[in-house]
């Protein structure tokens, strides 16, 4: 009785510890912007690219990149059916906890909370998950949250191995679930360590424990990590997978690469925040740019009062900071696209964290405009997501009608008989004229967003398409080892391209229809 009295005791002190007006703030927030950022997504079904899966079936090669976390959450938590409502829900609630874990470490305003909220609940990589990545966007939010969550942990909790061990456990977690999330426990560390800095006469014994704390846990968390990966991967009898997204890659790098890759890895982050690109206008790259400003005067004003030790210590952090919230680049061979670069938006809670230091050294005025630079980038986000969005929609439609007419034109052919004759797409879907074509919608095929005008890119969703969407019973060619033998067949090269006449024909026993060159 007196531990079950105990465990009670404990348990109600956790719940009062809680910060519920934090948490309020942090799921009304991220639900509005969400919902206008995202709510087309949630309510249309237009899958592209990888999220033409639908149904979750590519258990193996989700083990074979390392993501085996995703396989029991997806039949414990979320189930394989990929439904927009409920990867939306699920998206709000991690968010909105991983903001709340955020915000808290960082001891941010009200003000500053909502900011930071809107920001990375309208960011691009959250836009370009939905629409091009359907089924993974509510996994990834989740790493994101364990990541925080592990550094959560180290910093609150009353016994510190308890909380190395917890840290641990929620890193292996999260990059069970994407590997590249590991970036946002480093910066949060990272930022926690320089608010101690600021807030605090921090002694560099002190310093360098912090610092040497939040390396064992992330250590203990990539050590946890690889064994269970390989544990199962030794029971499923596999291999990981060598891609450009494997992590096979890593052991191919040296010292000498990773050093090669430094200054790119400064660059990506800089280049990210205030270089162009089709989503990153020109009003948003001047407000990124006045954040940083004002962020570096505000920091300029909290270390005046500050011995020449504080400095030192910041400018560490500060010079650690890119590097840790791009920490993929030295490691992949290939630079890390939008989704990876996600981390790189905890710049704007430093900014906030920044200009929300005490009053008496940091003008108020600096609070409000941070604030309202943040919403400005959100507005801009909430409006080229709607845009990318409805654009996505358009493919999905002008894919779905092509297949349509395509099929049954190859229905009519003589010899073919559905779900015995091979169907053969020789070319590519994206570069031909199979893609949907709109002037004034171009823009969003531009830069590095990765979106194009067909629903249907490579050749696993191909069979993901025909198989989960259309519920097809076709035989349809679906690897690229065949695909590409098939292309160099003389007598489909002599075919013409869709959707000229004779782009559809019988080739050796097979309906071939010829997209591209």
């Amino acid at each position: 009785m007196t531990t079950l009295q105990r465990g009670e005791e404990a348990l109600l002190c956790r719940v009062k510890a809680v910060d519920w007006a934090r948490l309020k703030i942090c799921f009304a927030a991220t639900a509005l912007c969400m919902l206008l950022a995202h709510g087309f997504a949630w309510f249309n079904l237009f899958p592209s690219h990888d999220g033409t899966i639908v149904v979750f079936d590519a258990d193996v090669v989700m083990l074979q990149l390392g993501r085996w976390v995703e396989l029991p959450y997806f039949r414990f938590l979320r189930g394989r059916v990929n439904n927009p409502w409920l990867n939306g829900a699920y998206t709000v609630f991690w968010t909105s906890l991983a903001m709340y874990l955020a915000s808290s470490l960082l001891q941010l305003g009200r003000k500053a909370t909502a900011a930071v909220c809107g920001v990375f609940s309208t960011a691009i990589s959250v836009t370009l998950l939905y629409a091009t990545y359907y089924d993974k966007t509510d996994v990834y939010t989740c790493a994101m949250f364990l990541a925080f969550l592990g550094v959560y942990a180290v910093r609150r909790c009353c016994r510190p191995w308890l909380g190395l061990l917890l840290c641990g456990g929620c890193l292996c977690l999260s990059m069970g679930l994407y590997q590249g999330y590991i970036e946002f426990a480093i910066g949060l560390f990272l930022l926690c360590m320089l608010r101690d800095c600021l807030t605090t006469d921090l002694p560099w014994k002190d310093y360098l424990r912090q610092g040497i704390t939040a390396i064992a846990g992330l250590l203990l968390g990539g050590v946890l990590y690889a064994v269970s990966m390989k544990v199962v991967l030794a029971y499923k009898h596999l291999e990981l997978i060598d891609s450009y997204n494997g992590l096979q890659q890593m052991s191919r790098a040296g010292v000498a690469d990773y050093l090669a890759r430094l200054p790119g890895a400064y660059k990506q982050v800089f280049t990210t925040l205030l270089g162009y690109d089709v989503w990153n206008n020109r009003g948003m790259r001047l407000a990124t740019a006045v954040c940083l400003l004002l962020g570096l005067a505000c920091l300029v004003l909290a270390l005046r009062k500050k011995p020449l030790r504080a400095a030192v210590q910041v400018v560490i952090l500060l010079v650690l900071l890119p590097l840790g919230l791009n920490v993929v680049y030295l490691l992949s061979e290939k630079h890390p696209t939008l989704l990876m670069l996600y981390p790189v938006y905890l710049v704007y809670a430093l900014v906030l964290l920044l200009t929300g230091l005490e009053p008496d050294t940091i003008p108020r005025s600096a609070a409000w405009l941070a604030c309202l630079l943040c919403a400005f980038i959100t507005v801009q986000n909430v409006i080229y997501a709607n845009g990318a969005y409805t654009y996505r929609k358009l493919v999905y439609e002008n894919t779905r009608a092509q297949v349509y007419t395509i099929m049954a034109k190859v229905e009519d052919l003589p010899g073919y008989v559905e779900g015995e004759t091979p169907v053969v797409f020789s070319g590519d879907f994206t570069d031909s004229n199979f893609t949907y074509h709109n002037d004034l919608l171009r823009l969003y095929e531009e830069g590095d967003t990765g979106l194009s005008g067909s629903a249907i890119t490579y050749d696993g969703t191909i069979k993901w398409w025909f198989g989960n969407i259309m519920g097809s019973s076709a035989k349809v060619v679906n690897t690229q080892a065949e695909l590409d033998a098939w292309a160099e067949n003389p007598a489909v090269q002599a075919m013409p391209s869709y959707p000229a006449s004779g782009c559809i024909a019988m080739v050796d026993g097979a309906a071939v229809i010829k997209l591209s060159d």
